[in-house]
């Protein structure tokens, strides 16, 4: 009998495992799901700009501030900024003190139930340069003389300096630099290993704003995205799978003019794992209010042209999700409110995901230097589905009226209810909740992080309404 006993036990050990470890919903590669299976929207801020400098590489914040993001102000998100030059100071020597240090940030946010999103930023290539990203070892200038721009000068024109135009040539010539791309992707393996078993680190930000360096190729024949970028990613994204094979990759284009509205000639990007797990990232900044002139026609011009490009764009890569990586300007900016406002009318519709330009206090952030808030905050606050136990059919957030609606077929094995942000700063006197399309479910509230939770437990077509009392 103890052989016997001893077999069925063993025999009902691997069965609750592998019952424990099977997921009870499809991945869909056209949105973001959670470890549960709801679909995610995901609003934050980028942590931080102040970062690039910091001597030690590290974001301003203390743990209060991700606690009011969360709590206060109903961000899900954040894209956290890395550097390689702190990964990989010298060639082939890898600092684990700082991925502590970014571990112990990180790990503010995902307590919270947070999602992060790793950046690898640069700009200008690197900071030895004048802009921040790469180790002084990958810095290949040909020996150029850096120039000195005249006061006042917009820091990207700085991409004409020949230090910067050459570096960037030599990391994207890969049969002549194979060791930069190499050591590269060496450090971003590095990174997935430390976060790989923290479902909140959601996914990795392969490369902040890739330049052509070769203005030749990123201006006029498209050649660096079509060719040099693609088979970047092309290398990247399959090593970083056998590290990382289920987190979230997310892939710029070339910035400028992709991020005035501008078409993209990336290629096709492709994941390979069976299914994708792919987020196209690209920045919008229409180019008047990104140099201060406000929100002007032209502006808006571009703002329409971005939306109408990046749904090309999308669909060209396989109808994955789109999440935009940095937005923003200052509150000062004649239209700045007409501009946010817009903005979300079209993140909205086409349930796209966003991070805004920055949180780093004064300038364009929503926090003043005494952590108060600008007026940018209350354009950035909104009522959105952060989890939805289903698919969402359509959303919107009218921010005159106050009135959520959301319409989604749900998924009753969904073990996770629909959680729903809505901020008490905007029904001072309440709100009413209709749920429309079942009777079959759940309501209840989490006072302390403004969330309404509904639990449908059947899967059919549902509405949610949302408006002040």
């Amino acid at each position: 009998m103890k052989p016997l006993y001893i077999f069925l036990l063993f025999s009902f050990i691997i069965f609750s495992c592998k019952k424990e470890n099977t997921t009870t919903f499809t991945e869909d590669p056209t949105i973001i799901q959670d470890q549960f299976g709801r679909q995610l929207i995901l609003h934050g801020l980028n942590t931080s700009s102040s970062a690039k400098s910091e001597a030690l590489r590290n974001p301003w914040i203390s743990e209060s501030d991700v606690d009011r993001e969360d709590k206060e102000f109903g961000f899900n998100f954040v894209r956290y900024l890395i550097f390689w030059d702190a990964i990989e100071p010298q060639k082939d020597n890898f600092d684990a003190a700082y991925l502590d240090r970014v571990e112990q940030r990180v790990n503010w946010y995902t307590s919270r139930g947070m999602y992060v999103m790793l950046d690898m930023h640069q700009d200008l290539y690197s900071i030895f340069l004048g802009g921040d990203g790469a180790p002084e070892w990958a810095c290949r200038t040909n020996g150029a003389t850096p120039i000195s721009l005249p006061g006042g000068s917009p820091w990207w024109l700085k991409n004409i300096d020949a230090t910067v135009v050459n570096s960037w040539i030599n990391f994207w010539q890969y049969t002549n630099h194979k060791d930069l791309q190499d050591h590269y992707i060496l450090a971003w393996k590095k990174v997935a290993e430390r976060f790989k078993n923290n479902p909140y680190v959601i996914g990795y930000d392969l490369m902040n704003e890739p330049w052509a360096g070769d203005l030749i190729k990123g201006f006029i024949t498209g050649e660096f995205e079509r060719s040099q970028l693609t088979a970047f990613y092309n290398r990247l994204i399959p090593e970083l799978r056998i590290v990382e094979p289920n987190k979230y990759l997310f892939f710029e284009p070339t910035p400028a003019p992709v991020t005035f509205g501008a078409a993209s000639n990336l290629s096709k990007i492709t994941d390979t794992r069976n299914s994708s797990k792919l987020v196209y990232a690209p920045h919008c900044y229409p180019y008047d209010t990104h140099e201060g002139n406000g929100y002007t026609a032209s502006s808006k011009q571009n703002l329409k042209d971005w939306e109408k490009q990046r749904l090309i764009d999308v669909k060209k890569h396989g109808n994955i999700p789109l999440m935009c990586g940095e937005f923003g300007l200052s509150p000062t900016q004649a239209g700045f409110a007409d501009y946010l406002d817009d903005f979300n009318k079209v993140f909205d519709r086409n349930q796209w995901h966003w991070t805004y330009w920055s949180n780093d206090q004064g300038g364009w952030s929503p926090l003043n230097a005494d952590r108060s808030e600008t007026l940018i905050l209350q354009y950035l606050v909104r009522t959105f589905p952060k989890a939805t136990a289903g698919k969402i059919e359509s959303f919107s957030f009218d921010a005159l009226t106050k009135k959520f609606e959301m319409t989604f077929t749900s998924n009753g094995a969904i073990s996770q209810p629909t959680e729903i942000f809505v901020p008490n700063r905007f029904y001072p006197n309440g709100y009413n909740v209709v749920v429309s399309g079942t009777t079959n479910y759940t309501k209840e509230t989490d006072a302390a992080k403004q969330l309404v939770k509904i639990k449908v437990n059947e899967s059919k077509e549902v509405t949610i309404e949302i408006v002040p009392k």
